[in-house]
């Protein structure tokens, strides 16, 4: 694996099988790694430079605090993930885990500490006959998601210490190969009024929470748009730089997506994953060919007259973007002055699917970036009007 801040991504689940044939199927992933012992299943899935850890418990006694708590201490494979609200082991599928690569483990973890946060496993080492990783376990402050810290410079093995290779894993090539790349963002969903101590926790870029790192480097930027508040953290500055995006719903605006969010993951958590494509049609079909359920825009998107403009501007016909459902955004970058760049080659296109497990939590996104590298205004005008218009057909068609 290359270097880069972002590792991999962890679901917490009760039946891995099921994840992992749904994120091969319809998702077109690939499996490639796996690790099993008395208390666990481990999953290795990927998608281009997209790692996802799907971990299954596999006994009753990780509901015992003690065990949970002796057991995670030994393991810092094995994270258990608790519900926000009570504390309790989750008995839904959830992504609890955001695992980032570091380059000077003590400092981060120091870091960590000076500013209040958990530490639930210190700085230790594992390894196997590929090499040694140097690996710590923190909490965020964001619900029941967890930062697993990796520093694998002496490592050459494929993925971590225990973990063996699938058998398929040379001759297994995912359905979107090329298509997906890597992951664009991760979104979370916050606590109303909770974002500014969530800034505050990462935003000081000589002692925040996970910022004070030379492979890891934060940059803030905060913005208000219709109907919820978002605001982004980025790390790195090349393209593929990871980007935390925390969202929280303004008061006053009924039932969304985010309230709905979280009264079924029962407390903040990962809302959703941007994986970012080169040809977002070609994905938008594969994975609709694996059966991929996506969310449709409105047809009054493809109709407003702005929307329209925007679309000429940057040389799409409507008929194009609405045959497969996309949505355009061709906002300006927030940290760049609008005069010094070229609005009619700078334009993001999306498309969400729906939730990927039972209930409506965590979802998918596909991405593609012209130019944009920023986060669009638009952005989250979109994702509202496509996802707010799936929950009122749902409502419409269960009363």
């Amino acid at each position: 694996m290359e270097t880069g801040s972002l590792h991999h991504v962890e679901i917490g689940t009760t039946d891995g099988e099921a994840v992992v044939g749904l994120l091969k199927t319809k998702y077109g992933f690939r499996f490639t790694a796996q690790r099993t012992c008395s208390y666990c299943k481990q999953w290795v899935l990927e998608a281009g430079k997209v790692v996802i850890l799907v971990t299954e418990a596999t006994s009753k006694f990780h509901l015992e605090e003690n065990d949970v708590e002796n057991v995670s201490y030994n393991d810092p494979l094995f994270n258990v993930w608790s519900n926000p609200e009570n504390n309790r082991f989750y008995d839904e599928n959830t992504v609890f885990n955001i695992a980032l690569k570091v380059t000077d483990m003590q400092q981060v973890v120091n870091n960590v500490i000076e500013g209040g946060g958990v530490v639930v496993t210190p700085p230790t080492s594992i390894k196997d006959e590929h090499g040694e990783i140097d690996i710590a376990v923190v909490k965020s402050c964001i619900g029941n998601v967890y930062h697993t810290l990796l520093s694998y410079h002496k490592y050459s093995g494929h993925f971590l210490p225990g973990f063996t290779i699938a058998e398929n894993t040379v001759i297994e090539r995912e359905r979107n190969y090329g298509l997906v790349t890597h992951i664009d963002h991760i979104a979370f969903v916050c606590d109303q009024g909770s974002t500014p101590h969530i800034l505050k926790c990462n935003e000081d870029e000589d002692e925040g929470f996970l910022i004070s790192d030379t492979g890891i480097g934060m940059r803030i930027k905060a913005m208000e748009y219709w109907k919820c508040s978002e605001t982004g953290l980025t790390s790195g500055n090349s393209k593929e730089s990871i980007r935390f995006v925390l969202v929280e719903s303004l008061k006053g605006q009924g039932a969304n997506q985010v309230n709905i969010f979280l009264e079924d993951h029962g407390g903040p958590g990962v809302q959703h994953m941007g994986l970012y494509t080169p040809d977002i049609r070609a994905a938008i079909s594969s994975f609709k060919d694996g059966g991929a359920p996506f969310v449709e825009p409105p047809q009054a998107y493809y109709e407003d007259e702005l929307k329209l403009a925007e679309m000429k501007r940057v040389g799409f016909c409507v008929e194009e973007l609405m045959s497969c459902g996309v949505l355009l955004d061709t906002e300006a970058d927030v940290d760049q002055e609008t005069e010094n760049q070229c609005e009619n080659h700078r334009y993001i296109l999306q498309k969400f699917t729906k939730p990927i497990f039972s209930r409506r939590t965590f979802f998918l996104e596909l991405i593609q970036r012209v130019g944009a590298q920023g986060f669009g205004a638009g952005n989250i005008t979109a994702l509202w009007r496509a996802v707010q218009a799936n929950l009122t057909q749902h409502k419409n068609s269960s009363s």
